[in-house]
């Protein structure tokens, strides 16, 4: 902002509401610019995002009157479109008292790249995601890549292209087909994509919103722990069964909806549309084992389920956002929507058009963001009840809280606490918790159960700016478990510290490596080494937005 108005010799209008817009200002940055390591000759390898596609984000026109909430606006949803890291939008004085010139400056992150993911711990790697991408082709935002996905027992490959805005209208179309082999014997054994397209609400006084997808997952799901399939053992024998966490996977979806939006300040989103799912989970063949394990494992295997039917939701939600700094990323700037959001929905199926059974659903899901200075704190729910003619088929409640405390002149404490209690369970979900995640210095996804009680304070520090990567540490305490039932709680405790770091010219995600020690020493994994490393991607729990189930 400051370089913009040295060079342009402009004044930042810190009154412009209401203002005539005499012109607007379209100001992309290079990827590498002078105050970056890295020698400027790079960005002939970049293709920096048209002034047009910009242009088409701004909320505001010339001629119109400024106002201050749609600038605010067009700045989130820059932000919100991973191809940019930096996003500034203000307003400079104009050739006249009562009018202004709106100014729009962005930074692209470098869009050429091999985009990675994965997660090593345990002496090896678990999951690993290489990408050759394309996320800004010649300038456009359309996004193509290869996908390379590789885990202990699997390879997949298979490709994505995004559109986000087809024929430059405000619809959008993303596709992606994968293929999936044995790593050992090089058989195929399924394939898993998506195809999406139609309108997202792109702002908050577009009236309508509708949306097409269908999916496809067809696979061998496995259960690893530590890298390598779990091995089940059931409490109806005496002898260890150890029978291969692994099952076949058919899951066909579709979907399509229409969304009519109200309100400015506080929006009603009103939601009809009609769903399809046919979910099919085989056990391969136990005939070899004792026969009370076999049908334990196959009792505790997602349930084939087909579910076809209308549903109704309604959506209220605050627009009002907070910005904010080391929040969930480091040294870049975030927006949080603070007020309430709330979800209620209802979905009947109907065995008469196909279902397997007849239920009636409904969920309720909410939370509340207050600002705490340049911190928050968030406290949510959600209720889901599905009732078949004769019982409760499946109920569930999870409740939890989010604190980010202000920052101090070192860094910042957070808070995140959870509890997710299936009362009634017919379609045998589960959660994972490890290593990876909430429970970190135990074996990575090493508790799986129906029920989950977590607890993770955080010390983060301040962002550290090293050769334009933001750095940071932290140092933790969790505590938690995955169980099928209360009496089968055993919580584990572990602490630890950690480094994170940020690349802003390539991703706002954060790195991070964690050694976590557990002090529960009864379920402490095993090795020369006390506790565990994780090197991965993203924080260990995520920031929680509801609905938190995913329908």
């Amino acid at each position: 902002m400051s370089d913009y108005l040295r060079e342009h010799k402009a004044t930042a209008d810190e009154e412009a509401d209401g203002k005539i817009i005499e012109g607007i200002d379209v100001v992309a940055l290079d990827v590498i610019e002078q105050r970056d390591p890295a020698p400027n000759f790079l960005n002939i390898f970049h293709a920096r995002t048209r002034s047009y596609v910009i242009r088409r984000e701004i909320l505001l026109e010339q001629g119109q009157r400024f106002r201050q909430d749609l600038a605010d606006e067009t700045a989130r949803n820059l932000r919100a479109i991973p191809q940019f890291s930096l996003v500034i939008v203000f307003a400079v004085r104009g050739s006249a008292p009562d009018r202004v010139r709106l100014v729009v400056a962005t930074k692209d992150v470098w869009s050429l790249r091999l985009n990675s993911n994965f997660r090593f711990a345990s002496g090896r790697f678990e999951y690993l995601l290489v990408q050759p991408s394309e996320e800004n082709l010649f300038g456009t935002h359309h996004a193509a890549s290869v996908n390379l996905y590789l885990q202990p027992e699997t390879f997949a490959f298979g490709a994505r292209y995004t559109i986000p805005r087809v024929g430059g209208s405000r619809l959008r179309l993303r596709a992606e087909a994968n293929f999936v082999l044995n790593r050992e014997s090089a058989q195929p054994e399924g394939s898993f994509g998506t195809l999406t397209y139609g309108q997202p609400l792109f702002s908050t006084r577009a009236p309508w919103s509708y949306m097409a997808e269908v999916g496809w997952r067809y696979e061998i799901d496995r259960r690893y722990v530590r890298g390598q399939v779990a091995l089940f053992d059931a409490k109806s024998t005496e002898a260890a069964d150890d029978i291969p966490f692994r099952y076949r996977a058919d899951v066909l979806s579709g979907s399509y909806r229409v969304v009519r939006s109200f309100g400015t300040l506080t929006k009603h989103d009103f939601t009809l549309g009609i769903e399809a799912n046919r979910r099919v989970y085989r056990p391969f063949d136990l005939s070899s084992y004792d026969p009370l394990a076999a049908r334990e494992f196959e009792s505790f295997l997602p349930r084939s389920d087909t579910q076809i039917g209308p549903f109704a939701q309604m959506r209220a939600y605050s627009t009002r956002f907070m910005r904010v700094l080391d929040l969930n990323t480091l040294g870049l700037q975030e927006d949080i929507r603070v007020g309430h959001d709330i979800y209620v929905r209802v979905y009947p199926v109907f065995r008469a058009i196909g279902s397997s059974r007849n239920f009636f659903g409904s969920m309720v899901s909410g939370s509340y963001t207050v600002p705490l200075g340049d911190g928050m704190a968030r406290a949510y729910a959600e209720a889901i009840m599905e009732v078949e003619p004769e019982r409760v088929a499946d109920a569930s409640i999870d409740v939890g809280a989010r604190v980010h405390s202000p920052r101090t002149p070192i860094g910042r404490l957070v808070f995140d606490a959870r509890v997710l209690h299936r009362i009634r369970n017919y379609m045998n979900r589960r959660t994972v918790l490890g290593g990876d995640t909430r429970l970190r210095g135990y074996s990575t996804q090493a508790y799986f159960g129906a029920d989950v009680v977590s607890l993770n304070v955080e010390f983060r520090t301040r962002s550290i700016d090293i050769l334009s990567v933001q750095t940071g540490a932290v140092a933790f305490w969790d505590v938690g478990d995955a169980f099928d039932g209360w009496d089968e709680m055993r919580i584990k405790h572990g602490v630890g510290v950690g480094l994170r770091a940020v690349f802003p010219q390539f991703s706002r995600d954060v790195w991070r490596i964690d050694w976590g020690i557990p002090l529960t020493r009864s379920a402490a994994p095993n090795g020369p080494f006390p506790g565990e490393f994780v090197l991965t991607f993203l924080h260990a729990f995520p920031m929680p937005v509801v609905p938190l189930r995913d329908f």
